[in-house]
Parts: C-alpha cells; sequence; structure tokens
C-alpha cells in the first residue's frame, strides 16, 4: 500500500539516493498515515474537510464506510513500529503479523508530536502546525515541546496565550458522535496537550502492558453499560519508542518489548471478540552511531547565522536565519556538510506539499527558512549553555524507509 513519490524529489531537490535505501515520501492522496486519521475520524462522525482523501485498503475499498458499521472501533496505536522492524521479527509478533493488511506512510516529520496530532485532528501537519518535538513560536521567540509542553530550557508553559497558539487545531472528538475512552498510561493522561485533544473522554490508565488489554476491555464495557451503542476506544503505549530510543531498534530490549506488545494485542482482541481492531504507529526507527552526529553549534560561524536555537528534530532540524543570511545560509551548510547535510529552503518545502495539503502561516513561520536534513543514519543537533544533549541510540523524524513505512494492523469482528 506504501507509495512513493518521486516528483517531491524533483520539487525539494532532495537527491532520491540520500538514503541507502531510497527515500519514502508521505503520503497524503490514500495510502498515509493522514489518510488514516482521516478515516478513523469519519468513521466515529467527526466532522471532516470533503476534499480530505480516505484510508485505501488494499481491496481499493474507504476504509470509513467499513469502520463506520462497527459498534466498537477500537485503535491501537503503538508508538515507533515501523514496518520493517515488524517483518524483520515476525517470528516474536505473530499476531500483529497475521493481522497486517499493508504498509502506510507516516506522515512529515516521521515524529510523535506531528504524527499523533494528526492523528488526534485528521489535519496535516501544514494546518496543526506542530512540526517536531521542538516547536518554534514566532511571537514568544519561545522553543517548546508540545507533547510535555514544556521550554527547551525545561520549564513548563504557563503562558495561555502561548498555549493558545500550541495547541490552534481542534481535536476531531470535538465533533465526533461515537463514545470515546483512551487508554494511556497515568503520566501521559492529563496536561495541556491531552486534555485538549481527549475533551471529556475519560481516560483508563494502565501501568503495564500486561494491564492494557484489560483497560481497553473495561474501557468498552463500561459505555456498553452507559448505554452507548457506537464506541471508540483509543489505546496507546510508549514502550516501544521508549526502548528504541534507549537501546537501539535492533537490541534485545526493543525485541522483547515487541514480543509483550503482540501478547496484548492478541488478549485485546480475545476479550472483546466483537470489536474492529486498527493498529498502526506514529513512525519507524532507525538507529544512529554516535560518531554520526552533527553538532551545528560547534561549526560557530554558521550558527552565528541563526537568529535562535534549532527547533524540529534530530533527523530535520528547522533553522530560523538572521536576514542578513537568509540566502547564503544554505550555500554555506553545503560548502562545509554538503556530503552528509542537505539544506533545503523552507519555501520549497512547503510549496512541495511536504507537510501536507492546506496553508497556514503559522506552520510556515514554524519551518523557519531552511531545513537541515541529515543523509542515512546521521544527525544534527545543537547545544545551548549548561544543555548536555540526551544520548539517543534510536531516532526518527526523516524521510527513510524505517522512518518513513509503518504497518495497517486490522482485524474486523469474530462473531
Amino acid at each position: 500500500m506504501c507509495t512513493n513519490n518521486s516528483g517531491l524529489s524533483e520539487q525539494t531537490g532532495l537527491p532520491a539516493d540520500w538514503y541507502a535505501d531510497g527515500v519514502s515520501w508521505p503520503d497524503y492522496a490514500g495510502q498515509g498515515l493522514f489518510n488514516l486519521a482521516v478515516a478513523l475520524a469519519r468513521s466515529c462522525g467527526a466532522t471532516v474537510r470533503e476534499d480530505y482523501a480516505d484510508l485505501l485498503l488494499p481491496d481499493g475499498s474507504a476504509a470509513s464506510s467499513r469502520w463506520q458499521g462497527s459498534d466498537t472501533l477500537v485503535f491501537f496505536l503503538i508508538d515507533g513500529l515501523g514496518d520493517d522492524f515488524l517483518s524483520r521479527n515476525r517470528d516474536i509478533a505473530p499476531t500483529l503479523w497475521h493481522d497486517r493488511v499493508g504498509a502506510l506512510s507516516s506522515v512529515f516529520p516521521s515524529t510523535t508530536a506531528t504524527a499523533i496530532t494528526t492523528l488526534m485532528t485528521a489535519q496535516p501537519a501544514a494546518i496543526h502546525g506542530l512540526l517536531g518535538w521542538y516547536v518554534h513560536d514566532a511571537q514568544s521567540d519561545a522553543i517548546v515541546a508540545p507533547l510535555p509542553m514544556r521550554h527547551r530550557a525545561g520549564c513548563a508553559v504557563r503562558d495561555e496565550a502561548l498555549l493558545a497558539r500550541l495547541l490552534q487545531t481542534p481535536p476531531m472528538l470535538q465533533t465526533a458522535q461515537r463514545a470515546a475512552r483512551f487508554v494511556t498510561l497515568p503520566e501521559l493522561a492529563s496536561g495541556p496537550y491531552s486534555n485538549h485533544h481527549r475533551r471529556d473522554a475519560v481516560v483508563h490508565p494502565y501501568e503495564t502492558l500486561d494491564s492494557l488489554a484489560w483497560s481497553v476491555f473495561r474501557a468498552a464495557r463500561e459505555l456498553d453499560a452507559a448505554g452507548r451503542r457506537q464506541k471508540f476506544v483509543y489505546a496507546y503505549t510508549p514502550m516501544l519508542d521508549a526502548s528504541g530510543h534507549d537501546f537501539g531498534m535492533e537490541s534485545p530490549q526493543s525485541r522483547s518489548v515487541l514480543a509483550m506488545l503482540d501478547h496484548t494485542y492478541a488478549k485485546m482482541r480475545s476479550l472483546l471478540p466483537e470489536a474492529q481492531f486498527v493498529v498502526s504507529a506514529d513512525h519507524g526507527f532507525i538507529d544512529n552511531p554516535p560518531q554520526r552526529q552533527i553538532v551545528l553549534s560547534a561549526h560557530a560561524d554558521l550558527y552565528a547565522m541563526l537568529s535562535s536555537p534549532l527547533s524540529g528534530e534530530r533527523r530535520v532540524a528547522y533553522c530560523h536565519v538572521k536576514p542578513a543570511y537568509q540566502q547564503s545560509f544554505g550555500a554555506r551548510v553545503s560548502e562545509r556538510l554538503g556530503d552528509v547535510l542537505y539544506a533545503m529552503p523552507a519555501q520549497r518545502a512547503i510549496a512541495s506539499g511536504l507537510f501536507g495539503p492546506g496553508d497556514n502561516a503559522v506552520a510556515q513561520r514554524r519551518c523557519g527558512d531552511w531545513l537541515l536534513i541529515p543523509r542515512d543514519d546521521w544527525t544534527v543537533i545543537d547545544r545551548l549553555p549548561g544543555e548536555g544533549g540526551l544520548p539517543m541510540l534510536g531516532v526518527h523524524g526523516g524521510l527513510s524507509r524505517g522512518e518513513m513505512r509503518v504497518p495497517l494492523i486490522m482485524a474486523a469482528s469474530q462473531g
């Protein structure tokens, strides 16, 4: 199901061989995570723009038309489950692999803050504007991590106007007709980001993967007891993502988590045999050797051209450049680091549709002036005074196959 759009290579200028296995462009036309978000929203009776493409299933049908008739719709988001990783480890995830019907492209950038916001709003990044783990706010010149809602310096965001700018896009649950419940870890159940996107949906927290399936079961049965015929249960786990960052995706730890996730999914299916299950991920992973990390702040002349620190991701960084250098910055990067770092003009990225359909001035400002996209398994970071920088073996956010391809897993009612 996952397709590539070679035309984007010409529009953005990114070389087609920038990654060893080629560039995997985001699909917004029917076979991407954005389309999955649209299909889930429509299946919940939410208001969605008519021109947004539904998810196309392998038989060519629209996913929402198949899922709308299910009384119980369960969406299980496994943070970090790349399709290639699942394929390589199908022997320890037989249930997930058995129910896999294809692969989807992630959104761009292929990262949690962007992808989950798309799933929660049924809007592309071009509209919702959360373009990575770190987002630059022009009005305050702040750099904020919107998921934990903390400034890059570490303190919590308390400015109500800043919160409103970051959480500008209404969640799809605002107009949904299905009764919804969320199943997530306790520490992720509250906070401005979660409260905004789940609206008044009750949260069923879980502590371990062993208890996740039972929390999904209780969420569905409590809605049954309340007399709600059509139900939507959104279940989320970050445990594979955490293992990937800490140990890498080829580690025994990540394989062990995948095996536990397979058991969890099988348990869900046995507890709710009447439900329609949809399982996917926000992104995949690649491993980043420590010696293939570019510290841009160590290149003092280049870094002095910036008007603010980097935002975005290690695999795609947004550069806000001082007016005097906005034209020359890309050439200087190419001269110094062009063999491992591609400088893409932000306007080319926006005009190409890389962030999806739509036009939002806020999203355009957050892109800055240039995007830096590292080659193969390289990353780019900067370090502020007093900032040590977190070591990460597993990374995502870029356009490689390992980061961009996520599985589509489906299981209809067994009744």
